[in-house]
């Protein structure tokens, strides 16, 4: 019997305190996974990489120039009216320099904003710049997709 009591004043407090701990941890994972959604799919076209996201479009185009500056990149031109960013940068691809353009639209007010990412490897040895687009975009998408999640 000594051990029931021992058990019932010591240890069992200790344990139920960590399995509250770790109810409340999965509660929160579960409502922070049902507010973003479903992860937005990188699609390649002719003319660049794009993602939708479901955010604004305000939303996106600050996200956007927060995330090129995160990667290192330098922005040149920014029209938020036209929806364009346009820009530079070192280690698009496995350290080549090149430089990138950026298209950003409302698609519908659910909200959902596309965006479009393109660029060119910069190498002074070759006349015409390479498509640098798919691994640019895959280096550029998760970054703008992590700064999105800060904003709700």
């Amino acid at each position: 019997m000594s051990r029931k009591k021992e058990c019932g004043r010591s240890r069992c407090p200790v344990w139920a305190t960590v399995g509250r701990l770790a109810v409340m941890l999965v509660v929160l994972m579960v409502a922070a996974c049902a507010t973003m959604g479903p992860e937005p799919r990188i699609k390649d076209t002719d003319q660049g990489v794009t993602q939708i996201f479901r955010h604004t479009y305000d939303e996106v185009f600050q996200a956007s120039e927060e995330a090129i500056e995160r990667q290192g990149w330098f922005l040149d031109a920014t029209d938020k009216e036209k929806g364009t960013i346009s820009g530079r940068g070192s280690a698009l691809v496995a350290g080549v320099k090149g430089v990138f353009y950026i298209h950003i639209e409302t698609l519908n007010t659910k909200p959902e904003t596309r965006v479009t990412f393109i660029s060119r490897e910069n190498n002074a040895f070759r006349s015409n710049g390479i498509d640098t687009s798919v691994n640019g975009g895959h280096r550029f998408f998760p970054e703008l997709q992590k700064v999105l999640s800060t904003y709700r």
